[in-house]
């Protein structure tokens, strides 16, 4: 049997993630010349996939003096040959010596927006985020020294960097609004090509903490006066550069590289009825890291390093009397594995209902779970690539989407039928190509383990044939940063079949 809607499983999430963060994010500009904008086109892998704007402006609130950073991101790649556009609009308001006063952001990836503004109260920074049906509170404990979307611009164009010199700063997470550490140091200048030629520019090196050991690795050139002209990261070769507004905006070609194809991990061995297996044992290499630091131990999975680059994974089809791997360390749920999300939305009317209808009379959790499972595998009905990621609630109305709709949608019913869910990312052989694909599938918690479910495939659970990066219960603005390990992998992997059974 093969995926029903197989896809790169938040690969559009994710990937959204780092352009956004190496890009310089903003909101769109309004309606009144701004005081100053730039603009960057944004290229992976050689192919140009969109454009950015950044525009300030100063503005007069009660009488103060503002400076208003406004910006938009758009981004329009293919994936299994449909074209997926995001637009990421963000806005900071701050001092003229930056200290932030309020923001907004709006991130569509759906067919709705996730929204997020927010206000400095103090020592507080009181956020709204809304989505489909749900609006939630948040309050970050907040600090003058902190930066808003553009603090890393803005400081760089404040006081230039010079050879040598580090400098740490804390900025929000565009697309998160989640304060993360950065750390820059300034290289040397290098002679650098650029669109309208070649330029002497200083390399300053970023690394971005996005939580527990988790980093991203990017670089920007900056000129005399700390304009950042081009900027760069590691996964998938992505790179913005400064030019002029009609080159921004001229109209993009359907580019060569498919998201949804092209990073795909061919195999040597084929793995035959893949989702009928009870164990397969793989040897995963690396290239430039170490896989047992990528790939998650736990019930369904054993992850052995072999070497600075190699890792042995086996992979159980683990089931409530399967014991699967046994040294692993007990589960527990914690309560935003169970409790409605922006992502989420297990308190949404119409998902109550199909809960409800789903699961029927059914009490035993794992066979209610099997039920929801089998429920969402017919009722997602339409295949569509054009969207990145929708929320559960959106997908319950329009019945669309790929792998990222079916997982959502499932642990949005596991939760409101009183079964603690979240979803997990990793890769999935799909037999006609032999290889296997980036993919989203669903845990639910039964009998003390979290088991995993796929509805793209409907079958009561999965085989071996999944391999697992990281999961996470998709909850607040910081859910789009448990899929940076696939960022970190995407492009570097080597897969080979040991053993099936």
């Amino acid at each position: 049997m093969s995926l029903k809607h197989t896809c790169p499983p938040v690969w559009a999430a994710s990937w959204s993630l780092a352009a956004i963060c190496l890009a310089a994010a903003g909101c769109a500009e309004p309606p009144d010349e701004p005081d100053r904008q730039s603009w960057q086109i944004i290229t992976l892998g050689g192919n140009r996939v969109g454009y950015t704007s950044t525009s300030h402006r100063h503005v007069d609130h009660d009488g103060e003096e503002l400076v208003q950073i406004d910006g938009l991101t758009v981004l329009r790649v293919q994936r299994f040959g449909q074209t997926t556009e995001q637009q990421m609009r963000f806005t900071d308001v701050q001092t003229p010596d930056g200290k932030l006063v309020r923001l907004s952001a709006s991130v569509r990836q759906g067919e709705e927006p996730m929204t997020i503004a927010g206000a400095v109260d103090g020592d507080r920074l009181e956020l709204e985020i809304g989505t489909l049906g749900k609006t939630t509170q948040r309050s970050i404990p907040w600090s003058d020294e902190f930066g808003g979307f553009h603090a890393v611009e803005e400081s760089l164009a404040r006081t230039p960097m010079q050879p040598g010199e580090q400098r740490r700063l804390t900025t929000l997470l565009p697309g998160m609004a989640e304060p993360v550490e950065v750390e820059l140091t300034a290289a040397e200048r290098e002679l650098v090509t650029l669109p309208g030629g070649q330029f002497e520019l200083l390399r300053i090196d970023n690394v971005t903490h996005v939580g527990p050991g988790q980093q991203m690795r990017s670089a920007l050139w900056t000129d005399p006066d700390g304009e950042v002209l081009k900027s760069w990261t590691e996964t998938l070769d992505l790179e913005t550069y400064r030019v002029p507004k009609a080159v921004a905006l001229a109209e993009i070609e359907p580019a060569e590289l498919d998201l949804g194809l092209d990073p795909a991990v061919k195999v040597r061995r084929p793995i035959a009825n893949p989702h009928a297996t009870e164990r397969i044992r793989y040897r995963v290499e690396l290239d430039g890291g170490n896989p047992a630091e990528k790939f998650l131990s736990g019930p369904s999975q054993r992850v052995v390093p072999v070497g600075p680059h190699a890792a042995e994974v086996t992979v159980y089809a683990l089931r409530p009397a399967v014991e699967g791997n046994a040294g692993a360390p007990p589960e527990t749920p914690g309560e935003h594995d169970l409790r409605p999300s922006n992502m989420i939305q297990s308190d949404d009317p119409k998902i109550v209902r199909l809960a409800r209808e789903a699961a029927g009379d059914e009490d035993a959790p794992w066979r209610k779970a099997v039920a929801l499972e089998r429920f969402v595998h017919g009722y997602v009905t339409e295949k569509d690539y054009s969207h990145a990621f929708a929320t559960a609630a959106e997908v319950a109305r329009q019945r669309e989407g790929d792998c990222t709709e079916h997982a959502v949608l499932l642990a949005a019913l596991c939760r409101a039928a009183g079964i603690p869910a979240r979803v997990a990312a990793g890769l999935v052989y799909l037999p006609p190509h032999r290889a296997f694909f980036f993919h989203m599938w669903t845990e639910a918690y039964v009998d003390g383990r979290f088991i995993p479910l796929d509805a793209t495939l409907g079958r009561g659970g999965i085989g071996a044939a999944h391999l697992k990066l990281t999961h996470t219960s998709l909850e607040g603005t910081t859910a789009y940063t448990a899929f940076l390990p696939i960022l970190r992998v995407i492009g570097r992997l080597d897969i080979d079949v040991l053993e099936v059974r």
